[in-house]
């Protein structure tokens, strides 16, 4: 599936012979020798709902594997995925819903054409300068549930080369004990445009928990002021509401079936 050009290995819990590991998802995400994708998304559905303790509150939960084989506590766009693969599927059905995930349970409601999620209320960790090299590169820390660093390209000492050239390293960096996303922000028109590299996957076409980070880092340092902003990615457009401090946001955006189908473990070649 994809939801803006960030796509995924959907699979149903239920349907997992074995539990899911590492190692398969790297081999699922290889884009010569697998199926190819930025991350496996594991579908709980009623039973399979997972925390346990979540299970009278959701009727579905999302399990997040990144391409690299870690896991991750929150995705925006696979939210929307597992949404759109339960309804096709027939495995819930419904206009709106709550779904449980490494981030908390997390609202839904599905439109004609887009679904829309409440996320956890953006964390505002302050603006952060950090060194790569010769290189300056100032920040502002965003969570999610899961970790963000927002780059405005305005605010930099220096322009910055492409983001290939300095945001891996910036993932890395001890300053973020659980490694980070990072994205690169232009302000075009009135819209946020943005490239992301995805920690644990590498660039990556959207990401909707990062839409919201970035949203909410341009709404608090005055670079936008509606609370609603348009979130230009490379793979496409993301609408992110936020009321403004102790809010949660709400990222709303399509997601597509691309194929289903089945795939042999290694073993089994």
């Amino acid at each position: 599936m994809e939801a803006c050009g960030n796509d995924f290995v959907v699979v149903y819990a239920a349907d997992l012979a074995t539990p899911m590991t590492a190692a398969r998802v790297q081999r699922l995400c290889d884009r010569h020798v697998g199926v190819g994708g930025d991350g496996v998304l594991i579908v709980g559905v009623d039973d399979d709902v997972e925390p346990v303790a979540l299970r009278p509150q959701a009727a579905l939960s999302m399990t997040v594997w990144n391409a690299d084989g870690s896991l991750s506590e929150m995705c925006g766009n696979g939210l929307r995925c597992v949404v759109r693969r339960a309804l096709e599927d027939g495995r819930w059905a419904g206009s709106e819903g709550v779904m449980a995930s490494g981030a908390g349970l997390v609202p839904f409601r599905v439109g004609e054409h887009t679904i829309r999620t409440t996320l956890a209320v953006p964390a505002l960790g302050g603006r952060l300068t950090v060194r790569v090299g010769e290189r300056q590169v100032i920040g502002h820390m965003v969570s999610m549930g899961n970790p963000h660093f927002v780059v405005f390209d305005d605010e930099q000492p220096a322009p910055l080369p492409d983001l290939l050239a300095w945001a891996p390293a910036v993932e890395l960096l001890g300053v973020f004990p659980h490694r980070t996303n990072v994205e690169h922000v232009l302000l075009e028109d009135g819209a946020l445009r943005v490239r992301v590299w995805e920690r644990g996957v590498g660039e990556t076409l959207a990401c909707g928990s990062g839409a919201c980070a970035v949203a909410a880092a341009a709404r608090t340092t005055g670079r936008t002021t509606a609370d609603r902003a348009r979130v230009l990615l490379p793979g496409g457009e993301l609408s992110v509401s936020w009321a403004g401090p102790g809010s949660p946001a709400m990222l709303e955006g399509p997601a597509h079936t691309v194929f289903s189908g089945q795939v042999r473990d290694e073993e089994n070649r």
